[in-house]
């Protein structure tokens, strides 16, 4: 797969953090959501929320990263 074209690589790359992050980004929407709108207070969904908005942002940076 890896040949001598570093823009290929890059491109693999940020073509498969763009494909993740948008799997992420509808978990977050479907799922989590819905969940911290039930239970705001909820110490667990406080947490899951505030990594997975990092993991989010880390992805989103990364697929658009020149």
């Amino acid at each position: 797969m890896l040949d001598d074209a570093p823009e290929v690589w890059i491109g693999y790359e940020r073509a498969f953090f763009e494909a993740v992050h948008h799997r992420v980004e509808n978990f977050i929407a479907g799922t989590l959501v819905p969940h911290q709108k039930k239970t705001p207070n909820d110490p667990y969904i406080r947490t899951v929320m505030a990594q997975m908005g990092a993991i989010e942002s880390t992805l989103q940076l990364l697929a658009s990263l020149e």
